[in-house]
C-alpha cells in the first residue's frame, strides 16, 4: 500500500471511522442554515434532507472500505477518480429515490454527468474527492502536501473531517439538482419532496433560476478568482447548521486549463489591482501637492495678509 506500513492500518481505520460516525451524527442537525449560499437541498423536507445526507454518507463510507481494501488505493483512486465519483453518486441519487418513492428508480448517468452541477464537480475532482480520499489513506500524502502545504503539513483527524463534510454536502447538491432539473415537471413529485414554500411554481421557478446562475458565477467568475487568491470554499456540518469557510488552496497549475471566458476574470482581477495602486498613488500625490499648497502658499498668503493688518494698525 503505497506510503501507508502496514502496521498503520488499523489506527487508520478506527481514525476513519471516528470521522464518519461523526459526520453521521451531525448530519441530524442539517437542517438549520447558517451561510448565505443557496443550497439545492435547501428545497427539500426536513425528514427528505436529513434521508438524502445520511444516504451520503454511508454511501461514501462504503465505497472508500471498499478502496482501502485494495492493493494499492491511492494508485487506483489517482487513476479511477470520475469514474469512482459517478458510481457513488448514480448509486446515491437511485437509493435516495428509490426510498422517497417506494419502487426502484434507475437514473441514466450520461444525463447525470451532463448536469451542470456534475459537470462543476468533475472539473474540481482532484480537490474536491481524490485528495480527500487519498488523506484517509495517507494524511502525509503527496496529493495533499501539493494544494495546502505549507498552511496544513498533513491532513489532521478535524482537517480531514472538513474535507469530507464538504465532500458529503456537494453530493448531496449534486443529486437534488438532478432531481429538480429532470424530475421536478411533476406536481406530485414537488409535493413529497419540497417545502412548502416551493409548492408554488412561482417560487419553485424563481429558486431553480437562481440556483442555476449561482452555479455560472461560481464556474466562471469564482473558480478562477479562487484560483488566483489560492483559496478555495467548502461547506461544513456543524451541530447547529451547515457553514460555509474559505480555506487555503493552492492550484495556481490548473490556472492555465481555465477557458479564455475564466481567464478574463484574473485579467479583470489583474487589471483592478493595478488601477487601484496607481489610484491610491495619485490620490497620495494630490493629497500631498494640496497639503503642500495649504500649508505654503495658502499659509504665506495669510501671513503676509496678517503681517499687513498689523503694520496698518500701528500707523
Amino acid at each position: 500500500m503505497t506510503n501507508v506500513k502496514k502496521k498503520q492500518l488499523k489506527p487508520l481505520k478506527v481514525l476513519n471511522a471516528n470521522i464518519f460516525t461523526r459526520i453521521l451524527y451531525k448530519t441530524n442537525f442539517s437542517n438549520k442554515k447558517n451561510n448565505q449560499f443557496l443550497l439545492s437541498v435547501d428545497l427539500l423536507k426536513r425528514e427528505a434532507k436529513k434521508d438524502l445526507f445520511y444516504i451520503c454518507s454511508k454511501n461514501v463510507e462504503n465505497v472508500f472500505n471498499r478502496l482501502f481494501k485494495k492493493r494499492d488505493p491511492i494508485f487506483y483512486i489517482r487513476n479511477n477518480g470520475d469514474k469512482i465519483f459517478l458510481y457513488l453518486l448514480k448509486n446515491i441519487c437511485e437509493e435516495f429515490l428509490t426510498k422517497q418513492y417506494g419502487y426502484r428508480i434507475k437514473v441514466d448517468q450520461v444525463k447525470l454527468k451532463q448536469s451542470l452541477y456534475t459537470k462543476n464537480l468533475l472539473n474540481d475532482l482532484a480537490i474536491f474527492f481524490q485528495v480527500p480520499f487519498i488523506a484517509l489513506v495517507n494524511p502525509q500524502s503527496g496529493e495533499f502536501k501539493s494544494i495546502y502545504y505549507p498552511i496544513y503539513n498533513y491532513a489532521s483527524e478535524s482537517f480531514l473531517e472538513a474535507l469530507i463534510d464538504n465532500l458529503i454536502i456537494e453530493i448531496a447538491n449534486c443529486t437534488i439538482y438532478y432531481v429538480v432539473i429532470n424530475f421536478s415537471f411533476l406536481y406530485a413529485f414537488r409535493q413529497t419532496l419540497y417545502r412548502s414554500t416551493f409548492l408554488s411554481l412561482r417560487n419553485f421557478e424563481r429558486f431553480k433560476n437562481n440556483l442555476i446562475w449561482q452555479l455560472q458565477i461560481r464556474s466562471s467568475i469564482q473558480r478562477p478568482a479562487d484560483f488566483y487568491n489560492s483559496r478555495y470554499r467548502i461547506f461544513v456540518f456543524r451541530t447547529n447548521g451547515i457553514y460555509s469557510r474559505v480555506i487555503y488552496a493552492n492550484r495556481s497549475n490548473q490556472v492555465l486549463l481555465l477557458t479564455k471566458f475564466s481567464l478574463l476574470t484574473i485579467t479583470f482581477i489583474e487589471l483592478k489591482d493595478f488601477l487601484v495602486s496607481r489610484v491610491e498613488e495619485a490620490l497620495y500625490i494630490v493629497s500631498k501637492g494640496a497639503r503642500f499648497a495649504l500649508t505654503s502658499v495658502l499659509g504665506q498668503s495669510i501671513g503676509l495678509v496678517w503681517r499687513g493688518i498689523i503694520d496698518g494698525l500701528k500707523k
